[in-house]
């Protein structure tokens, strides 16, 4: 890990990102762009119209809960 990435953890798995990385880029680069789900940042839910200006910091704890239907 050099000084430009960092851990990050996401849904209690480590992933190493790079720095000033957006909660936007963090769902495409794990694609998931076309699937309904929420996001929590240090258990703090992120609406969806911040996603892009979002900076994510180290150690940041991510939680995304995926939509799910059913009858």
């Amino acid at each position: 890990m050099n000084k430009s990435n960092f851990s990050i953890y996401v849904n209690g798995k480590e992933f190493i990102v790079e720095k000033n990385i957006t909660l936007i880029k963090l769902i495409k680069d794990l694609n998931l762009e076309k699937k309904s789900f929420a996001i929590a940042v240090n258990s703090e839910v992120v609406k969806k119209e911040n996603y892009k200006r979002f900076i994510i910091l180290p150690d940041s704890k991510i939680e995304i809960i995926s939509a799910v239907g059913g009858g």
